[in-house]
């Protein structure tokens, strides 16, 4: 697992490559919306549905509304994709996790980040999965015994599924993503934001439990 230090420095060397950028060609390509305010630059970027503000020319990340600054995981993800982004919309084509490049590499991550998170939380109930995942924004599929859709960024969609299991299987879960996923994050991003996909969800799951 990374380091604090890691994440400080992956960060500074996100923050350092898009000052050279001019914003307003980032806000394009990445479809955030560019904006120029007492004198200062920069984009609103949705983020899971909730905006994300990033400022040139010292390339800051904030959360409009809140107090404390996005989680240096989020400010990473963010930057990654705006450093990243192709520009190219969805193809509406899905593939898992181990047919992005060095997806295998990658899989014992994915899977302790993101799918035993994901399964152990909602395999055993698909319909209280449906129930979060609608009250996040999610949009429901008609894939396994459950599934939702969240758009991560503009262009990067993220699913997942449910299979309950029955007398002969044990539940499973999958995450998909579109086929141009790999020209708008690296591969070890992929991983972390699936997880951040999931985080959200087992985050509310507690909630709605505790009101109960």
């Amino acid at each position: 697992m990374a380091r604090i230090d890691d994440y400080k420095a992956a960060r500074a060397l996100a923050v350092e490559e898009l000052t050279q950028r001019n914003p307003k060609w980032v806000a394009n390509r990445s479809r955030a919306e560019y904006f120029y305010e007492n004198g200062q630059e920069g984009l609103v970027l949705p983020y899971f549905g909730e905006p994300r503000r990033v400022v040139w020319p010292e390339v800051t990340v904030t959360a409009p509304g809140r107090e404390a600054e996005p989680p240096l995981t989020e400010q990473i993800l963010i930057l990654h994709y705006l450093q990243t982004t192709s520009g190219q919309e969805p193809e509406g084509v899905s593939v898992d996790f181990k047919q992005v490049p060095q997806g295998s590499f990658y899989w014992s991550a994915f899977v302790s980040r993101a799918k035993k998170p994901l399964l152990m939380t909602f395999g055993a109930n698909p319909d209280f999965y449906l129930q979060v995942a609608t009250f996040l924004g999610g949009v429901p599929q008609p894939l396994g015994d459950a599934a939702a859709q969240f758009l991560a960024f503009p262009l990067v969609p993220v699913t997942h599924v449910l299979w309950a299991g029955d007398e002969e299987f044990d539940p499973d879960a999958s995450i998909l993503f579109d086929v141009t996923i790999p020209g708008h994050l690296p591969t070890e991003d992929i991983a972390a934001l699936a997880g951040a996909s999931v985080y959200r969800l087992m985050a509310a799951a507690r909630e709605m439990k505790a009101k109960k």
